[in-house]
């Protein structure tokens, strides 16, 4: 005898939350495509799309600035799926992801400072955005799917979600020293592809918010 089906959480608000993340990843294509010949996907980091040109006189940012609301909103639709759920113990999860939409919209509005030139107070909020949004998406995926929670919708991925988790901090990680390092030895000797290493970082954390908004959708 079969068990029952449980219902999807929330299909809505997991159709809109893939719609997000797809449109992210297909400006995100359309960034690397076009601009191939003005920012290394090795050196250089998405940020620095922004100082892209797609024709003379036209900048990338706009496009850049979509990507991230994209994301942003897609995100912001998974949490909204989360709080449908209504479990005791996920309002440190919304906090969390919370800070992740938050950073991605700011991320969107203020630009990054340009490669070779003193830093500024909008290029560190960008700088510190980015980082508060990195280390919490992993930290409420983890949190998500704390053992001990009765028919948690998460539960059937929790060892998904977790290692993905764990790979997304350790590619911050990378990522951070490797912003530290050129920090102190200057531009010249930059040791660590802080361009592939954020791109990995970026498509883990959608493998991440994908496997996230499944429950979302599917049934069980």
């Amino acid at each position: 005898m079969t068990s029952p089906k449980t219902l999807a959480v929330s299909p809505v608000h997991g159709r809109l939350a893939v719609f997000g993340m797809a449109v992210a990843v297909a400006i995100s294509i359309d960034l690397h495509l076009r601009l191939s010949s003005q920012v290394s996907p090795i050196w250089q980091t998405l940020s620095e799309y922004v100082y892209g040109y797609l024709s003379p006189g036209s900048t990338a940012a706009p496009l850049f600035g979509a990507m991230c609301l994209a994301l942003g909103f897609g995100s912001l639709a998974l949490l909204g799926g989360i709080a449908k759920a209504h479990r005791k113990g996920y309002e440190s999860v919304l906090v969390l992801l919370g800070v992740w939409c938050a950073g991605l919209f700011v991320l969107a509005l203020v630009p990054v400072d340009p490669e070779g030139q003193a830093r500024s107070l909008a290029g560190q909020i960008h700088n510190y955005a980015a980082l508060a949004a990195f280390l919490a998406l992993p930290a409420a995926a983890w949190v998500l799917t704390r053992p001990g929670r009765a028919r948690c919708p998460w539960e059937p991925r929790r060892t998904t979600i977790r290692r993905l988790s764990v790979a997304s901090f350790a590619a911050v990680v990378i990522v951070l020293g490797g912003f530290v390092w050129t920090m102190l030895t200057g531009p010249s000797h930059q040791e660590v592809t802080l361009g592939l290493f954020e791109r990995l970082l970026f498509a883990v954390d959608l493998t991440l918010l994908a496997t996230m908004v499944r429950p979302l959708l599917s049934h069980r």
